[in-house]
This record gives C-alpha cells, structure tokens and sequence, in this order.
C-alpha cells in the first residue's frame, strides 16, 4: 500500500490507518500469501479513505493541489490539447462555505478571450488502485466543459494515449439542447492511434441544476463508474493495454499485466471553455461556475497489492466492452541471407543487399559466417570513409508500407521501428563518427537517424531500435522527406567514417490498432499507382482491410469504433459495392444482390441483405462534384451515397431525414485510393478508406492543345513535391495566390500553326534570380518575355510536350528538364509530361533535377482561332530570283538577285520580319544588313542598320485577306527593301508611315509572294519564306 500513502505528508491524520496497514489479512497469518485469503471484506468495511478535500477553509489548500496556469503551452500541449479557448489562472479559484468553485469568466489574458481554472494533485498525492469520488455541480452553457479526471504521474509508459487516462466525469453544454456527458478511459497507441472505451452517457439527471457524486472504483483488472452510488459503465483490463516504445535495444513493447493503469495517477479538476467537445460558447454562456463539494480517495481495504477485492457495490449484470489487442506485424529483412516481402497474388517479392555508393571503393560488403551456430550469416561492412549499404527489391519497384505514418504528417506518431543486431569493431571504427539508419522513396527523398557510434556498446553483439516514426520526421539540407507509400530502400546502413560492423536479425516491425505492414501489390483490389494525378472518374470500393470503415470524435479517428479483420470477413457482400464516378458527372451506386443491411433498414439484426430504397442505387439521376480547393466530393441524388448509407451531414438516419445532398471531405492518398470524411452530428465523423478498381476512358473528342491556357486560379494548381503532382514540399495557397495576381493572368497561346507564345502582358512574377530584389510583380525580364520564337510539339503516346525556343516556359520559366535557373543555363527547349484532365485542363509536370518535381494545372480560357497564315518569322528566301523589279508584279526582268548577288548580299538574307500574334511587327536586323548610297554609304555594302531603318520602331501590321494586302505601320517599317514604298523609291520620296503590299501565299501558306508598286509601272516582288 506504499504507493497509495506515500504522499501523505500534507498531515491528514485517518484513525484506522495504522489498524488498516498492520491488520487487513484476514485473520493475522503473516506466512500466507495476502493474495489469497478466505474471505472478502463485508460491505461497510470495504473502502477506507486515506485522503480528501472537505474545501472547509478559505481558500485552495496548495499542500493538495497543483494549479495548472496559462494556454498549456508550458506542458508542451498548447490549447491543452482540445483547442481550448480560455487562460487557466488561479484568479478563478475560489473556496467559501464549504465549496470550491471555478469559474469561467469572459476576459481577455494571454491573447485568449476568456479565462477558468484547472487543479491537479500531481506529485502532492499521487496513487494506484482505490475509489475516487467527488461531489460536483457542473458549469451550465454552451460552450462549457466541466471534467473530473486522472492522469498518470511519471508514467513509464511514454506518452499520452500509451499512458492511460482515466475520465471520471465529462459535462459539455449543460442545461443546452446539446448536453452531453461522458465516462471513458483513455489507452492503447500515442496519438493518434489512441483507444478509448466506455464513453456511456453518465445518468445523472441535471448535472449543472444539482450537484452529483461520481465516483470510479479502480483496481488493476477493472475500472468500474458510479452516480450517485449507481454502478452504471465497466472496463476491464482485457480491454485496454498499453502499446509504447521502451527504449533503444527494446523497441516496441505492449505493457504486460494491467498496463497502462498499474503506476501513480493523480486527480484533475478543470473548466473548459470552447474545445474540440462542446463547441463555442454562447454569447449567454459566460459567466458561468463549476463547484466542487468535496473529492474523495479510498483504499480497498483487502489490502492486495492489486487493488482487487472491494467490488460489493459492482453491477455483475453490466456489458463490458469486447477484449481489445494491438495488431503487430514484422517482416525479415535479413536473417542468415536477405529475405523476403508479399507480393502479388500471394508471391513473394525477393529482397537483395546492395551498395549503391560506396565512395569510390571507400567501402566493401560481404555475408560471411558469424562464428556463431546461433546466429549463422551476417552481413560484414568495412570502410575507409563512408559509403551505404541498403536492401531493396529485386524488381526495382517501390514498396508501400501501410499503417506506420507518412508524411506530410510525420507528427502523427506510428509504431513502426527497424530493429537489427549490430557489432561494432572498435579497433577498425572511428569512436567520433556516426553510423547513419536511413530508409528513402529514391533519392533525395531520404530520412535517417543518426546513431553516434560512442554511445554504442562495442565488440559484442546487441540489439538496435530505430523509430519509423523519427525516419519520416527527418529534415536535412538537400534532401526531401520520404514517402512510405512508395519506399525504395528499406534500410540503408551508412556510417560516416572508418568503420567495421557486422549487422544481422535486420527487421520491419509494426504495431496498430488494427492493421500495419507491407501491402502487396493488388491485394486491396485496387489498381496499382501509375504515378499520374488522381481523379474520382472511374470506379471506387471501399478499401477491404481492417480500419478502412471507422467512426470518432475527429476526421480519421476510429477510436470509437473500427472494422477489424472479422467484420471485413462478415461484410464481404459490403466490400464489393461500387462506387461509379462517370465522366459526365453522374454517379451510381452498384450493390448487387447484396449489400450490409442495419436494422434502422427494416431488418432484424445487422447482415447480408437485398439493397433496400432508397440506398438501393436505383435512383438514376444522382450526379458527383468535386471541389479541389475546398477538399469536397458532394453527391447529389436522393439516396446515393459513399462509405454508410446512415452517415449523412445532418446526423445519422433514421434519426434525421434522408437527404437529396452528402458532402464530404476527401483527400488524395495516390492516384487510387483516398479517404473520405463526414461529421454526422456533432463531433460524430465517420471516416472511409475508398481504392479504385477501375478507370475510365477519356470522354469522346480528343483534347486539344491548341489555344490559351493560363494556371488555374485555385490552391495547389502550382506546387513541388518528390513525385509528379506531389505538392508536399510547397504550393500556391490562398495568400499566394492573392500575391501573386500578376502571374495567374499570364497566358501561354498554343497556335495551330505549332507556334507558341508566352503572352505576360505588362507585368508577372519575378524571382530574385531574375535580377530583381525580391519576389515581386514586374516588368517581364529576357528571354522569358515571351518576345522570341517558339514551337510547341506534342507526342501523346509518351504524354510530353516539348516547347522549342529561347526562354519559352510553362508554369515557372526557372524549373527546366537539367535542374533549377540560375544553377542552369537556359535552355532552348524545355519537355514536360502532360495529362488532359478533361478537355479544358492540362495537368502539367516536369522534373526539374533528379526527384524535384514541379507541378502545374492549367485551364483553357480561350480555344485557337485559327492564326492569319502570315503571323510567324519570315525571310527573303535565299535563292535567285527572290528579289527583282520590273513591269508587273512577279517580274524580274528589269533586275533580279542571282547566285552572285545571295553571296554578296549575305548580311541582308539573314534579315528577318516577325509578324507577331499581338499584331506587332519587327524588322530583326542583327549587327548589319544590306545599305545603298542613298542610305549615306560610298557604296552598295554590308553595314550597320540606318535609322529609321533600323528596326526600332514600333510598328503593327494587318492583313486583309480578301483585298490580299498588307500594310504595315509603322516609321521606317519594311519589306524587302526599305527604299521600295507606295509613293516611289526613296529617297526621292518622303519616307512614309505606312506602306501596303499585295501578297500571295503559296506552298501550303509557308511561302509569301509580296509585291509593291515604287511609282507608276514600277513593281518591286520580294519572295519570302516562313523560318
């Protein structure tokens, strides 16, 4: 009884305590096992109490209590975990007539708008085993949350749920249309695998109109709650366990005996106000008060070690819930030689040990025999300087590990470890270097923990916990967070330095509430990933394993209930539902014969039977949209439904009516699986584990490139991750999107000629590297202004696009097919890999040195108008004839260029003439073009451009194409040659500000005839060619 008196120093003096220490044998014989004596107490004789707080002075007895102050924060729980919203302080304690009284206040402290109070006897009286009783009038309101708990003190058992909790009393929103209360306790996994059970309503007829007795009665192989004398709710210890993580040669343990409630526990008393339970307050709620007549400890007076025994009070009649165990798993990766991992239909996929860096030669690996006839082949590594070795799959392909965490969540703690016997060769190793266990998705994407080789113990053989969970949490310059659904290496050992290690026993293990390993390929029905973006289009089942179908207090949550491997084995008729997402927006409800029928369906009991109307999937006009933005999928159809027919947003049939609307929150595991959520009620969500087993074919009518495109406006349509479409390390959010308005109006103009166009108006957006001080909206910057030629080609059978030209860019003109600008040079062409969404969006990505992939979503905004067959660059063609004069149009037999004449007049053949998509006009003349002496030259010569001659005008064109004319406009603009214009040769002329040209197109619109009369009979014909 040690630990249950120890903290009694605060001097309560308890009359029968010495009597109750030297004296409950039963009957004295000091030599028999107090375990098993011949009779229990009777009744009044059964609980002493050996502490309690009566409240009879004037103010909180600190020798009791502990009073907890501010937002948790300082606990390391910041919104003490529920996203509370007042400021605990002791200013909100006050103790009068007998009483303990905190109140909820509204005032602002600490940033929080409201203020209460929260108490514990942590290290002042810390217990195990007895009964904990307090008399207590909960807060009335809405919003309000009186409690009346225990946590453990200086738990072994790590961290909160492993440790245990234990709610004696729980009161949200009293004396409102949504009370509540609860009685739970609180075990299993770290969060969030967290188990909970009981949870019944406590039947306490007006908890916040009266004051009541709760009481729970707790020993290691039951904990048992009591109203008012009234047994009403019992756990057993074949229910709860504790699941943690012991230390780093132990690894994963689950507690044995009555673990997690087999140590000191303390007593807690709060006031929350707001929180994940009741919600917000009322603007009536507040001021509002929790009193506390008096808490209450007992000591079973049988006086077993275990605390069992004082049960007379106990209802043998009540349920209790169902034995409850952690699933584990564990998977060889190398015993003797490398092992093996499922694969699919029932194979198994061979493992291999490799090393893929070994620096030069630095380090060589080999399996050699141990010596030993216990432990027989170890893989021996030595190493002059680094160097890794891994195991990986013989068949190169990726490995998904389910149920051990991932990121980007990596704070949601798993229970996954690699566990492996190692033996460090002090001699050949570097007492000051690390060696380093990694797991990676392909590098970059790589997490590891570092194991300092001087805390190791050297020259004998031990046993090595390495923490999945610390692995995924891994940050490190240059490299990117891993991914366990698609892991690469499943242990890599890298030491950093010399070193000489013998490793064996390597292993994958996992605990979970339900389900954890290594997933074969194709045993969920599903389809394999094939790495493009996910959409709903297609059809859907739930995922059949244990865990897929679940119900809690939080998206994601199952603690309140989960399927396991038997209920999948029960609802097979379930599990093989359809959910049919056309491509026209419809949506259908496959059932079949059979389907999982509830009673609330007119049934007797839960099973197998014929769809029942309306969730039969008969109603034909129910049709699905999905909100990307807002992580949406509505369904809209009377009746039609995704996951439980019962879980709709109003609550959960029969109990409201069935609706013609569901929806629910939906995120993208991968390309073929996603889960599903849905509030039905008041923090009642239902969570569903959907995989594809089907896709559809594209709608009819192929996609078309050809037109403008622009990025959508929406979050995450611009983003980088470790795969296509991954956006895990950054993406476009809402602030970003307002920020950056200047981009989101940027077009890219796909013209059905092949020609391509970035077209960024006045301003876009601009990053350092691009000359600029920050990043900013602003002036385009060369050559990523859209202001030189491009093309663009599509290869549908590999899904790329190319774009050919100078600083021609999708998305981001910094991330091209070698690495990132500036690290790079600009490229002249740049390929990605595309995927049609639909006709009017293009999913775009491109991979942007090895494993940083950038993704864009693009939408259509406007279709192709078929360009005028002049837009584009042209050139005088480089043969003879292609420049005469003479009588009629066509005419060379005044004067016309030959072979002579090409080579002399090299520097004007190379002139170009844009006739661009905006209706600009450029003479791109380089450093020198052909001059006459009109021009200011001796002689007919190559030469630095005259103005206005010179192409630095700004200068449109227009062409009519029933008059076949053109005209430009422009000072000093031309074709051909300059001298040539409507009134005469210059310079016998004035030079004009527009000239007007007949034209005609030949050899499929790629060769322009031009022609213009320079005075009366005097036609000069220019034959050009489209670059």
């Amino acid at each position: 009884m040690y630990k249950l008196f120890k903290r009694l120093q605060h001097g309560l003096v308890l009359p029968a305590l010495t009597a109750l220490i030297v004296g409950c044998g039963g009957g004295g014989g000091g030599a028999e096992s107090p375990k098993s004596p011949p009779f229990y107490p009777e009744p009044e004789d059964e609980w002493t109490m050996v502490w309690s707080d009566e409240f009879d002075g004037s103010s909180l007895d600190l020798s009791n209590w502990d009073i907890q102050e501010g937002d948790g924060s300082d606990y390391g729980i910041p919104g003490w975990g529920n996203n509370e919203l007042q400021w605990y302080q002791a200013e909100n304690i006050s103790v009068v007539d007998g009483l303990m009284t905190i109140s909820a206040r509204t005032e602002n402290v600490g940033g929080y708008p409201y203020t209460s109070a929260r108490i514990r006897t942590f290290e002042k009286f810390d217990f195990t085993y007895g009964r904990i009783e307090a008399r207590i009038q909960a807060a009335p309101g809405q919003g309000l949350w009186s409690a009346f708990w225990m946590l453990p003190t200086n738990s072994p058992y790590t961290t909160w749920a492993a440790q245990g909790e234990v709610d004696i009393m729980e009161v949200v929103n009293p004396a409102t249309e949504n009370e509540r209360t609860f009685a739970t306790v609180h075990y299993g996994f770290p969060w969030p695998l967290n188990q909970a059970a009981g949870g019944a309503p406590i039947p306490a007829d007006d908890p916040s109109g009266e004051f009541n007795e709760y009481a729970v009665e707790w020993s290691n192989n039951e904990l048992r709650w009591y109203v008012n004398g009234e047994h009403y709710q019992t756990v057993t210890k074949d229910t709860w366990y504790s699941y943690y993580y012991a230390d780093q040669q132990t690894g994963y343990v689950n507690g044995a005996g009555a673990a997690p409630f087999d140590v000191d526990f303390h007593i807690l008393l709060n006031l929350a106000v707001g929180g994940n339970l009741p919600g917000a307050p009322d603007a009536g709620s507040i001021p509002s008060d929790m009193v506390i007549d008096y808490v209450r400890v007992f000591s079973c007076s049988y006086d077993q070690d275990d605390g069992v025994g004082c049960n007379s009070n106990a209802d043998r009649t009540l349920p209790t819930p169902d034995a409850q165990e952690p699933f584990e798993d564990s998977f060889d990766l190398y015993t003797d030689a490398a092992g093996t991992i499922p694969g699919r239909d029932g194979s198994e996929r061979e493992l291999a040990v490799n090393s893929f860096w070994n620096n030069e030669g630095s380090l060589v690996f080999s399996e050699v025999s141990s010596g030993d006839a216990d432990r027989g082949t170890v893989i021996d590594v030595q190493t002059s300087n680094s160097g890794n070795i891994s195991i990986n799959p013989v068949d190169e392909d990726a490995v998904e590990l389910y149920g051990m965490g991932n990121n980007p969540n990596f704070w949601e703690l798993h229970a996954a470890e690699l566990k492996f016997d190692i033996y460090v060769d002090s001699a050949s190793t570097d007492s000051a270097s690390s060696l380093l266990i990694k797991m990676d998705s392909g590098y970059p994407a790589v997490g590891f923990v570092d194991l300092k080789v001087a805390d190791l113990p050297s020259d004998q053989w031990t046993t090595i916990s390495v923490k999945l969970n610390d692995i995924i949490a891994s940050r490190a310059e240059g490299l990117n967070p891993i991914n366990t659904k698609k892991i690469v290496s499943l242990f890599v050992f890298e030491p950093t330095s010399s070193a000489h290690v013998q490793l064996d026993n390597i292993e994958l293990a996992c605990g979970h509430p339900t389900g954890c390993g290594i997933r074969a390929p194709g045993d969920d029905g599903g389809l394999p990933p094939d790495g493009g973006p996910p959409k709903w289009e297609g059809t859907w089942r739930i995922r059949a394993e244990a865990g897929s179908l679940r119900v809690g207090p939080e998206p994601g949550d199952g603690s309140w209930w989960a399927i396991d491997d038997a209920g999948v084995v029960d609802r097979a008729c379930y599990y093989n539902d359809d959910y049919i997402f056309g491509t026209d927006g419809s949506f259908q409800n496959v059932l079949g014969e059979d389907t999982w029928l509830e009673p609330w369906q007119g049934v007797d009991a839960e099973q197998c039977g014929a769809p029942v109307f309306p969730h039969d999937g008969l109603t034909d006009d129910a049709t699905w949209s999905y909100d990307e933005g807002a992580g949406t999928l509505t369904i809209d159809g009377y009746g039609a439904y995704a996951g439980l027919p019962k879980a709709v947003n109003g609550g959960e049939l029969p109990a409201v009516a069935i609706p013609t609307s569901v929806t629910y929150n939906a995120v993208f595991g991968d390309s073929v699986s996603a889960t599903l959520s849905i509030e039905s009620g008041d923090g009642v969500w239902w969570t569903f584990e959907l995989i594809k087993t089907e896709n559809v074919e594209p709608p009819e009518g192929d996609p078309e490139l050809a037109g403008t495109w622009r990025v959508a406006p929406e979050e995450g349509a611009l983003g980088v991750g470790p795969e296509p479409g991954d956006g895990s390390w950054w993406a476009i959010d809402e602030a970003g999107l307002v920020a950056r308005e200047c981009y989101f109006d940027d077009d890219y103009v796909f013209g059905t000629d092949g020609t391509f166009q970035n077209v960024l108006g006045d301003d876009t957006w601009l990053e350092p590297w691009q000359g600029v001080d920050a990043e900013q909206c602003g002036t385009p910057e060369f050559p990523h202004d859209g202001m030189n030629d491009a093309t663009w080609s599509y290869d549908e059978g590999d899904g790329t696009l190319t774009l050919d030209g100078f600083g021609a860019y999708l998305g981001l003109p910094k991330a091209v097919n070698d690495g990132e600008l500036p690290a790079v040079p600009v490229p002249t062409s740049v390929t990605y890999t595309v995927t049609f969404e639909d006709n009017n969006t293009l999913l775009v990505n491109i991979e942007a040195g090895d494993g940083v992939w950038w993704s864009y979503k693009l939408v259509k905004v406007g279709d192709a108008p078929e360009p005028p067959p002049i837009q584009g660059t042209w050139a005088v063609a480089s043969e003879a004839g292609s420049l005469a004069v003479g009588p009629e149009p066509g005419d060379g037999s005044w004067w016309a260029i030959d072979d002579a004449g090409l080579t002399a007049r090299a520097c004007y053949f190379d002139d170009a003439y844009a006739f661009n998509g905006d209706g600009t006009f450029n003479n791109i003349l380089g450093d020198d073009t052909w001059l006459e002496p009109w021009q200011g030259v001796d002689a007919e010569q190559c030469g630095e451009p005259v103005f206005p001659h010179d192409g630095v005008t700004d200068t449109t064109w227009s062409y009519d194409e029933g008059a076949g004319t053109l005209t430009l406009d422009g000072f000093g603009s031309y074709l051909g040659l300059p001298k040539a214009v409507n009134d005469g040769e210059l310079p016998a002329v004035s030079v004009p500000t527009s000239i007007t040209y007949n034209i005609v197109f030949e050899d499929n619109n790629r060769t322009m005839i031009v022609s213009i009369e320079a005075g009366d009979g005097v036609f000069w014909t220019y034959k050009l060619v489209k670059n």
